[in-house]
């Protein structure tokens, strides 16, 4: 089985460049189909329902660590393997190609994961990068819920570029099927606040070529 993928339109790229050069995030409701946000809600319930997902850390590399007290998330990668998990990783291509005409910032290596937040769920505020690391430059975080309600919580908390622990956010997002946020992985802080019911996401992110002196650093 194949699925079909749109690209997002160019009005929606451009809209996307247009807010991450402005503010450094975006949100883009409806952004991907939803046959494909359909396909990838299945495969990621038939993942939760066999308890195929691993508990989400924190940190990278020497820093990881597992700590319920900051996030509670389950999470299982993305290697192309399904129809579905091939699809996205097509319709995000034109993405990365759009935001590096636009923004000049050389999007390279493309990771994603699958995303559950169980009842209860939720990840305090975070970056996505230390500033200067270079190993995340643009996060993405795709919503595959269906029919989520007001009342369910879950909501994606967006604070302004480099802003401190008293500033007020710049929005609160519900995880809407469907729905992107975009976000500069170094500056942007965030935060998903306590879900009450089970919440389905795939999160993403572009890096920068970190290769350098004839060595080659792929992602893995």
């Amino acid at each position: 089985m194949t699925l079909a993928v749109t690209p997002p339109a160019d009005s929606r790229l451009s809209a996307i460049a247009a807010d991450l050069a402005a503010h450094g995030w975006s949100w883009q409701p409806n952004l991907l189909p939803d046959d494909l946000t359909a396909a990838l809600r299945a495969e990621l319930q038939a993942l939760d329902a066999r308890q195929d997902l691993e508990a989400a850390g924190i940190g990278r590399e020497a820093a990881f660590q597992r700590d319920g007290s900051v996030r509670r998330t389950g999470i299982a990668w993305l290697d192309g393997s399904s129809p579905a998990q091939q699809a996205f990783l097509d319709w995000a291509e034109p993405i990365r190609q759009s935001l590096n005409r636009a923004l000049m910032i050389g999007l390279f290596e493309f990771e994603a994961c699958f995303a559950v937040y169980p009842e209860g769920g939720f990840y305090d505020r975070h970056l996505d990068s230390f500033e200067g690391a270079r190993n995340r430059v643009m996060s993405l975080v795709v919503y595959l819920n269906e029919d989520w309600q007001d009342d369910q919580g879950g909501e994606l908390v967006v604070w302004p570029e480099r802003a401190g622990k008293a500033d007020s956010p710049a929005a609160r997002l519900l995880p809407l099927g469907g729905g992107a946020a975009f976000m500069l992985s170094e500056t942007i802080p965030h935060a998903v606040e306590v879900t009450h019911a089970r919440r389905y996401a795939i999160a993403a992110w572009w890096r920068v070529n970190p290769s350098g002196d004839r060595h080659v650093d792929p992602i893995s």
